[in-house]
C-alpha cells in the first residue's frame, strides 16, 4: 500500500468520524439532547464505523469481492493460540490488579456488552487500524513504531469523545487513554502479525473494552507490571520472527551461491 493509499484511508476515516463526533459534541451542548438519546446515538454511531467505512475504499486487488473477502477472513496457522495468549495475559494483569469485580455487569451483560464492543463500539475499527494503517506503515518502519504511530493516530481519533459531555470517556484523562491506546495496538498488532485475522483483532478489542468495565480497574504496581509484560510478548514475538525472516533470507542467498548459474 502506497503512502497515497494511507492519506486516503485517513482522511475519510477522519472526515466521517469527526463529522460525526463534533455533531454529537454540539448537539448535546447546545441543544436539550442529552448523550444517550436516540438521535445522538445514531450519529455517534456512524462515527465508529469510520476507519471501517475508510478500509472498504482501500483495499486493494481485483476482482473486489474476492480481495474484500481475504481482507475479511484471513487467517494464518496457529494464530488463535497467540489469540488466546493475549486474552490470558490482559485478564490476569486486570483481574488481579482490581481483584473487584463491577456488580452491575452479569454473565449476561458481559456477553451482549462483548458482542456490541465487538461489533458496534471498538472491534468494528479493526478493518482500518489492523486491515489498513498499521500493516502499511510496518512495510515503512518497525512494527513497534508502527504501533507507536498507529496508537497516537488511533488517541487523535478519539479525541471529540472528551468534549462530549455524559460520555463515558471523560472519566478517563486522555493522556491516559492515549498510552493505553499505544500499548492496545502493539498487543493487537502482535495478534494480527502472527493470525492475519481481523476477526480475531475485533474481539481481543472487544474483550478489552468489556474487561475494562466488568473490574473496577485500580492503578498498582500489578497492573503496570502486567502492561509491560504483555508489551513485551508483544515485543519478543517481533523479534523472533525478525530473526526468523533473517534466517530465511540468509539460506535463500546462501542456496544462489550454490546453485550458481545455470
Amino acid at each position: 500500500m502506497t503512502i497515497k493509499s494511507v492519506a486516503k484511508y485517513l482522511i475519510i476515516t477522519f472526515a466521517i468520524t469527526y463529522a460525526c463526533w463534533w455533531g454529537v459534541a454540539a448537539l448535546v451542548a447546545y441543544t436539550d439532547f442529552v448523550y444517550g438519546d436516540i438521535l445522538p446515538s445514531i450519529i455517534y454511531i456512524i462515527g465508529n464505523f469510520g476507519p471501517a467505512i475508510a478500509a472498504l475504499f482501500c483495499i486493494e486487488g481485483r476482482p473486489y469481492l474476492r480481495s474484500l473477502q481475504k481482507f475479511l477472513f484471513s487467517y494464518k496457522k496457529h494464530g488463535v493460540w497467540v489469540f488466546l495468549a493475549f486474552v490470558a495475559l490482559v485478564t490476569l494483569t486486570v483481574g488481579l490488579s482490581s481483584m473487584e469485580w463491577n456488580a452491575q455487569m452479569t454473565a449476561l451483560n458481559f456477553f451482549i456488552t462483548l458482542l456490541g464492543s465487538t461489533f458496534i463500539y471498538g472491534g468494528e475499527e479493526e478493518f482500518g487500524w489492523r486491515g489498513i494503517l498499521q500493516p502499511a506503515l510496518t512495510k515503512k518502519i518497525t512494527f513497534p513504531l508502527a504501533a507507536l504511530a498507529c496508537g497516537a493516530i488511533w488517541a487523535l481519533w478519539h479525541l471529540p469523545l472528551w468534549f462530549i459531555e455524559g460520555h463515558p470517556n471523560r472519566s478517563m484523562p486522555f493522556w491516559l487513554q492515549a498510552t493505553l491506546g499505544i500499548f492496545l495496538c502493539l498487543w493487537l498488532g502482535a495478534i494480527y502479525e502472527r493470525s492475519g485475522c481481523l476477526p480475531l483483532c475485533m474481539l481481543f478489542h472487544g474483550y478489552v473494552n468489556v474487561l475494562m468495565s466488568s473490574f473496577v480497574l485500580k492503578l498498582n504496581f500489578i497492573l503496570i507490571a502486567g502492561i509491560l509484560l504483555t508489551t513485551a510478548t508483544a515485543i519478543a514475538l517481533w523479534l523472533i520472527d525478525c530473526k526468523r525472516l533473517r534466517r530465511t533470507k540468509k539460506t535463500d542467498e546462501n542456496n544462489d551461491v550454490t546453485e550458481g548459474p545455470q
